[in-house]
């Protein structure tokens, strides 16, 4: 073996003199530390890499053995410096991907930028909601002359972010109908568990539709008896409330509220006999039994107590009232006029949903006592059912007790057309109990066909034939039925 030894060290010193003569003079400068204590070692740094590399055994006498011995000490330092380079590849690799990552974080385009700093504690992002109307109406019955025409439902536009970690904050202001009123105007904290506390002008808990986001709706409006009751005691206010959900399908939400900010302050003199802000308590609490992609059952109950009431500069008073599901014309088809000696207002509703699919069923119930004084207690009703089918196949999602952003399957412009729905609602409200003799008997009722075409899942259009009538409303003689068709669509864009 020695002999094999020496004859293969002495071709591969014939084949490369030059490597064999610095193998040479890497012996003659050799370093007293045996050779084995550098074998696989990884060496930190380039100059101590390169000093490495200078060392070899000690000679033996031997000089082919000499050469081999060398040659093996340099293919272990060319083996560790290799293994250096690799390591420090990967550290440059994770320097890069780490940089990528919070610059990916610092902005994130969609329809609006959000912004964030690299740790996500901070965030900003602008959001609006524009919506045209457009509507063209026929008086079946009735003298009252509807006004046609177009209109901006909603033109808002404000910012929503994170702050510290532990907090959302948002504000939006809305530019519709020539006026600037103030929508939502909040602070929430969200670190105790499963728990998100309000504060600042928001929604109150009130029922399904109401609390469902405008962006979602599936009919250009909202049942008339959730616009008329919702009015007098929900919607969005000033106030402070908790939303729990210790199971993703099971929420419960409850605050104290006072006025919405936008509503006028009092302009009647002498300013003390001036009403004060009225006051109240909702809650809502939802349940999904069924709660599967596809398959969704949902149920809720909601109610409120209110006190202190004023309609305008009238104490102790409120109006209910709602137009025929259509904005673009001002004229209201439900109206109880103004129930004065009423100083408190109590609200029970029950509300109902389910998805299969692509089909989706809702409906809602409520009924609001009116507690007066020397006059006696009143109470009035509504309600709403409805059925919408996706022609497309999407389902409709369900998040925290309220539908979520429908997604089409392919957007339009991504080798898709979208999605296509249609919605068939029947809406009713009976406020023929008002004690106001010019509008008793008052009630209104509509059948409501849509068709709607969303583009992506925040741009669609939307058609709805809103079948209407009404007993004894305001808009034509005391005692006499309106009845009347509208034809309306709407352009929505959200971000």
């Amino acid at each position: 073996m020695r002999y094999l030894l020496l004859a293969g060290g002495s071709v591969l010193a014939l084949a490369s003199p030059a490597l064999a003569q610095q193998a040479a003079q890497a012996a003659a400068a050799q370093s007293t530390e045996p050779a084995d204590t550098q074998l696989d070692t990884l060496v930190p740094e380039d100059n101590q890499a390169e000093a490495s590399a200078d060392a070899a055994p000690k000679p033996t006498g031997d000089a082919v053995l000499d050469r081999l011995n060398a040659l093996e000490a340099r293919v272990k330092q060319l083996e560790a410096r290799n293994a250096q380079l690799e390591q420090q590849a990967e550290l440059n690799q994770g320097r890069i991907e780490t940089v990528e990552n919070r610059a990916a974080k610092a902005a994130q385009f969609g329809w609006a930028p959000t912004i964030s700093d690299p740790n996500g504690n901070f965030t900003f992002k602008p959001r609006g909601v524009v919506e045209a109307d457009a509507a063209v109406f026929n008086e079946r019955k009735g003298g009252y002359d509807y006004n046609d025409g177009t209109g901006f439902r909603r033109a808002r536009l404000g910012f929503e972010g994170t702050a510290f970690k532990w907090f959302n904050y948002r504000a939006e202001v809305d530019f519709a109908g020539n006026a600037v009123n103030l929508t939502d105007a909040y602070l929430q904290y969200t670190k105790i568990p499963h728990t998100v506390l309000t504060l600042g002008q928001h929604k109150a808990p009130f029922g399904l539709e109401s609390n469902n986001s405008d962006n979602y709706n599936i009919f250009l409006e909202r049942g008339m008896f959730t616009n008329a009751f919702g009015n007098a005691g929900a919607e969005r206010r000033i106030g402070i409330s908790a939303a729990y959900s210790p199971k993703e399908n099971l929420n419960l939400a409850a605050g104290f509220f006072g006025d919405n900010e936008s509503i006028s302050r009092s302009t009647s003199t002498p300013v003390t006999n001036t009403p004060d802000e009225s006051w109240g308590v909702n809650a809502r609490a939802t349940w999904e039994p069924v709660f599967d992609t596809g398959k969704i059952i949902h149920l809720g109950l909601s109610g409120y107590y209110r006190s202190s009431l004023k309609s305008g500069d009238v104490a102790d008073a409120v109006r209910l009232s709602d137009r025929p599901n259509i904005r673009i014309d001002n004229g209201n088809i439900a109206d109880s006029g103004v129930i004065t000696n009423t100083h408190s207002l109590r609200y029970a509703g029950a509300e109902a949903a389910g998805v299969l699919g692509p089909l989706t069923i809702a409906g809602e119930a409520g009924r609001l006592w009116l507690d007066r004084t020397s006059a006696p207690n009143e109470h009035f009703t509504g309600y709403y059912g409805y059925a919408a089918y996706m022609l497309t196949g999407e389902t409709r999602p369900f998040k925290a007790g309220n539908f979520d952003r429908l997604k089409p399957f392919k957007n339009v412009g991504d080798g898709g057309l979208g999605a296509f729905e249609v919605a068939l609602r029947y809406d009713h409200l009976d406020l023929s109990d008002t004690p106001v003799l010019a509008r008793a008997g008052n009630k209104a009722s509509s059948l409501t066909l849509g068709l709607n075409w969303y583009f992506n899942p925040y741009a669609k259009l939307m058609f709805n034939w809103v079948r209407f009538e009404g007993d004894n409303s305001p808009l034509d003689p005391v005692g006499s039925k309106t009845e009347g068709d509208a034809f309306a669509t709407r352009l929505h864009l959200d971000f």
